[in-house]
C-alpha cells in the first residue's frame, strides 16, 4: 500500500514526508536508496519500503533505469567511482545519490564516498568506457558528515528523511514546556499548550480573509491548529517557516482535538523541507 502510494507522488494532500511517517507509525520502516538493491521506483524489501532511484534528485527515472540495467547486466557496483566509471553519471546525479544515503552499503562514509566518486575517469565522448583503476589507497581518512548534516542532505535531496524525522534535531533545544504532538490527545479541553512541528498543510476555506486551518507535524504525529484571522494578519507569516511554534488551548469539538493557536512563532532550522499544501 504504501509502495504504491509513494510510487505516485506527488498526489494527494499530504508530501511523501508524511506518508513515510504514517508508514513509520505502522511499524512499516522505509530505507535509503542503495545503488546495489533499489529498483527504478520504490519497492518491499524485508517488511519495509526501499526507496528508488528515481526519488533522488538530479537522478530521475533514465539515470535510475541505466544503473539497474548495468548492475544487472555487470553486477553490483564496487565505489561510488565504479559506478561513475560504468554509467558515465553526471557529477550532480552522484553527487545526490551520495547525500541521500544510497553508496551507504558501498562506503558508510559519505564524505569517503565523494571522494571515491571525484577519483575515477569519465567514460571518453565516444561512448567507450575507461578501463577500472583501483585507487582505494589515494582515498583519504575523512570525518563523515555528523547525523544533522546528513538528515540535512537527505531532506535537500529526497523531500524524505527515511530513518526519522526533523523534529528529533530541533526538540533538544526547545523548552521542555513545549510538548511533542501525541500527548495533546491526552489533554483536557481549554488546556494551555505548547507545541512545535512542521507545518504541512494550511486550508483556508473562506479565502484569505477566514480562519486557516493548519496541520503541524513532529516525530510523535500530528495535530490540527485553529488560527482565527486577526492572528493570521498579525503572524501568518511564522507559517512560512519550516518550523513553527504555536502557543494556544486544546479544543476538542465532534471527537476532534485541535488547537486553538494565541501565538505563531517561528523556529529558524536552517533545513530545506518540502512545501506545506495550502487550499483556499
Amino acid at each position: 500500500f504504501f509502495v504504491t502510494l509513494i510510487n505516485n507522488q506527488p498526489m494527494g494532500f499530504y508530501p511523501m514526508e508524511t506518508l513515510k511517517q504514517d508508514a513509520r507509525r505502522f511499524g512499516v520502516p522505509f530505507l535509503n536508496p542503495c545503488v546495489n538493491r533499489s529498483d527504478v521506483n520504490c519497492i518491499p524489501h524485508n517488511g519495509s519500503v526501499l526507496l528508488g532511484l528515481r526519488i533522488v534528485k538530479d537522478v530521475g527515472e533514465e539515470s535510475a533505469r541505466l544503473m539497474v540495467e548495468e548492475r544487472e547486466r555487470h553486477g553490483p557496483y564496487a565505489t561510488a567511482g565504479d559506478l561513475v566509471r560504468r554509467t558515465g553519471l553526471k557529477p550532480q546525479a552522484v553527487l545526490s545519490l551520495v547525500m541521500a544515503g544510497a553508496f551507504d552499503g558501498i562506503t558508510s562514509n559519505r564524505r569517503e564516498a565523494l571522494w571515491e566518486a571525484g577519483l575515477y575517469p569519465r567514460p571518453s565522448r565516444n561512448g567507450q568506457a575507461t578501463l577500472p583503476v583501483s585507487m582505494e589507497d589515494s582515498v583519504p581518512r575523512l570525518a563523515d558528515f555528523t547525523p544533522y548534516e546528513k538528515m540535512v542532505g537527505e531532506y535537500r535531496v529526497m523531500g524524505i528523511y527515511p530513518r526519522g524525522h526533523l523534529m528529533q534535531f530541533v526538540r533538544p533545544a526547545l523548552d521542555p514546556e513545549v510538548l511533542p504532538t501525541a500527548p495533546v490527545e491526552g489533554l483536557e479541553d481549554g488546556a494551555p499548550v505548547r507545541v512545535a512541528g512542521w507545518p504541512i498543510a494550511r486550508q483556508h476555506p473562506k479565502g484569505k480573509e477566514g480562519t486557516v486551518f493548519v496541520t503541524i507535524e513532529d516525530e510523535t504525529g500530528d495535530v490540527q491548529i485553529i488560527v482565527w484571522p486577526h492572528l493570521f494578519a498579525r503572524r501568518g507569516r511564522e507559517l512560512g517557516s519550516q518550523v513553527v511554534e504555536v502557543i494556544g488551548r486544546v479544543s476538542r469539538w465532534d471527537g476532534t482535538t485541535n488547537i486553538v493557536a494565541s501565538d505563531l512563532r517561528s523556529i529558524p532550522t536552517g533545513v530545506s523541507m518540502p512545501p506545506s499544501h495550502d487550499w483556499h
